[in-house]
């Protein structure tokens, strides 16, 4: 999480060929990311504002993301219904919350957010759909690594600390 919300580094090839797992010193597990050809960094900007956004998602709080990603459309005035566009990227989010697979249904919310903006012409920021689908990738290598492994909290903690 520190490398997209802390550096902002975004893998461009995140798969788990490209994640080798090796040990701390003191044993605990470690990823190390590979074949880093591909980067993408964000203006300061719009890693701003991708931290804004996931931070209020992360904080349960779709509604309030939902406007976020509106702001950022270019041509706001496009938008139709906006409290209606909201409205379904915070049920998204309890979605997220409630469905202990989440995991498995990375691609269900991902679905529901580019519908939602195609409803309601609401442009989404191709980075946001890049960095949720990195930090679902690494929390399943994580799970992997260590089933019991609780990774929201911690990208949590990252994401809320950048915010601020």
């Amino acid at each position: 999480c520190e490398m997209l919300f802390v550096h902002n580094f975004v893998h461009g090839d995140l798969h788990p060929g490209n994640v080798l797992v090796t040990t701390t010193a003191d044993g605990s597990p470690r990823l190390a990311f590979l074949d880093a050809g591909i980067v993408v960094s964000y203006s300061e900007f719009d890693h701003g504002m991708l931290i804004d956004i996931l931070g209020h998602f992360l904080n349960y709080e779709g509604y309030e993301g939902g406007a976020l990603m509106i702001e950022q459309t270019a041509a706001q005035s496009d938008v139709s219904d906006a409290h209606g566009f909201c409205t379904k990227i915070g049920e998204m989010v309890n979605f997220a919350r409630d469905t202990p697979t989440f995991f498995d249904q990375v691609g269900t919310s991902i679905s529901m957010i580019c519908n939602a903006a195609c409803d309601h012409r609401v442009r989404v920021h191709a980075g946001f759909i890049s960095i949720a689908l990195s930090v679902k990738v690494v929390e399943g290598i994580v799970i992997q690594v260590d089933p019991a492994a609780v990774v929201a909290p911690r990208a949590k903690a990252v994401v809320i600390r950048e915010s601020l």
